[in-house]
């Protein structure tokens, strides 16, 4: 393993590898490193990237994925197999979507809708980079309105971008009205954007100019909204309708304290969260070992001017131990679990070390925070120095539920070990194993 680990670092550093991605992108070196790791039999490569998070899909009820390996890290039956994960079971469902060789698979796109008649849709992009290191892609979808459950088996079905070799760089569903519809966005030389049916039929092209990659797509049941990365004191927001026309502007200002001292030297434009439906959104702000997170609940379109705190928004600055202003944070997510919110994200430093986990938990909507302590969970040690994997599974493999008690749950992959899941009544005070997860058969 140590001759593969230093044959890619050696052909990387000589630019004899070409990696589209920079170095911290987890589909990049160090996620190749971990997949170069796998090559046993069981379930490997879980958290490989921010794609992996577990997503709501109802009450109680959360969904990512992992890679199920066949003993070679190039047996063709190596695939996917979906993690969907209530408050006292998980079920595991094979899918035909590959993840071959040093493939990376990663479920790029997500929406749940309880109204729609297609509750869920799944898009899953296959990555592959041939000897020269020139990348293409594979879409594989799935739209359905009821969950699998164990004993059954999810058929994606293969689908194409608009123009061949193109990558989709933002994908979302929303609706309009009863209508419910897609918006996704292609990058060649330039960025294009289409809105499908739910089924992924009847494609049309949204009139330039194109503004957006809808890196995030938020729904309010009347359009959809694309928001991408915070280059500004505002964010961006684009609507559109379900047809051809272009996209409508909207700018929502952020409060105005953004970026004001001691928080006026991080970098980055992806320390935020928006949830899929509007529910709360939340901006950080950082400096050393600290944090400021705004918190707004409800649509951020409807409000008719910029954030205000106090007012539309909350704001609570909080410890964050180890954390330094030269850290990038990217990515961040939030869930709700009765009145409580969850916030955690990753902080990457800018030197080659690994990347830390952070958890908090707010029963007012933001305005306060308590740090949930990580340091007890039993996370795999690092393979490489800048390894991803275990931050990802503390910070992004975590989620709650509350069928009567408030519980932390979090799954960990482990070599020697498989899949496990932890339970926590005590926001992680104590974690106390709750499955070992079985392996699909082939």
């Amino acid at each position: 393993m140590k001759k593969y680990y230093f044959i890619l670092i050696l052909l990387s550093s000589l630019n004899c590898y070409k990696f589209e991605e920079s170095f911290w992108d987890p589909q990049g070196t160090s996620g190749l490193l971990r997949i170069l790791a796998s090559a046993f039999n069981g379930y490997t490569n879980f958290m490989l990237n921010k794609y992996s998070a577990f997503r709501y899909a109802g009450t109680d009820t959360y969904i990512s994925y992992i890679r199920r390996n066949f003993g070679s890290s190039n047996d063709p039956r190596n695939r996917i197999d979906l993690i969907i994960a209530n408050a006292d079971g998980t079920d595991m469902i094979p899918t035909n979507v590959p993840m071959v060789g040093e493939q990376v698979t990663s479920m790029i796109g997500f929406g749940f809708n309880p109204m729609n008649s297609n509750n869920y849709s799944i898009l899953f992009e296959v990555k592959t980079v041939d000897s020269s290191g020139v990348s293409t892609y594979e879409y594989y979808y799935w739209t359905g309105s009821v969950l699998p459950r164990s004993g059954s088996k999810m058929t994606f079905t293969k689908v194409s971008t608009s123009i061949s070799g193109e990558k989709i760089v933002g994908f979302g569903t929303y609706n309009v009205g009863a209508t419910e519809k897609v918006v996704f966005c292609e990058e060649g030389g330039t960025t294009t954007c289409y809105n499908v049916d739910n089924d992924f039929t009847n494609r049309v092209t949204i009139a330039g100019p194109i503004n957006t990659k809808c890196n995030y797509v938020i729904r309010n049941n009347a359009v959809g909204w694309c928001v991408d990365s915070l280059t500004s004191p505002s964010f961006s927001f684009y609507a559109t309708d379900g047809t051809a026309n272009a996209f409508g502007v909207l700018p929502v200002g952020l409060v105005a304290n953004y970026k004001a001292a001691p928080f006026d030297t991080f970098s980055g434009g992806d320390h935020f969260d928006i949830q899929s439906d509007f529910t709360q959104s939340h901006y950080i702000e950082h400096t050393n070992d600290l944090a400021r997170i705004t918190t707004t609940a409800g649509d951020l379109t409807s409000l008719g001017g910029p954030l205000t705190s106090p007012g539309s928004s909350n704001q609570s600055t909080v410890a964050a131990s180890g954390i330094l202003a030269t850290d990038v944070i990217n990515p961040v997510r939030s869930f709700n679990v009765g009145a409580s919110t969850f916030l955690s994200f990753i902080a990457t430093p800018n030197s080659l070390t690994a990347p830390s986990a952070y958890l908090y938990r707010s029963i007012n909507i933001g305005s306060s925070w308590e740090k949930i302590d990580l340091t007890g969970l039993d996370l795999p040690a690092l393979e490489f120095t800048e390894d991803r994997a275990p931050s990802y599974m503390s910070a992004l493999g975590v989620f709650g539920t509350n069928s009567g008690t408030e519980k932390l749950h979090v799954f960990i992959n482990k070599k020697g070990s498989g899949l496990r899941r932890y339970v926590s009544t005590n926001n992680g005070v104590s974690w106390a194993l709750q499955e070992t997860i079985r392996v699909t058969s082939e």
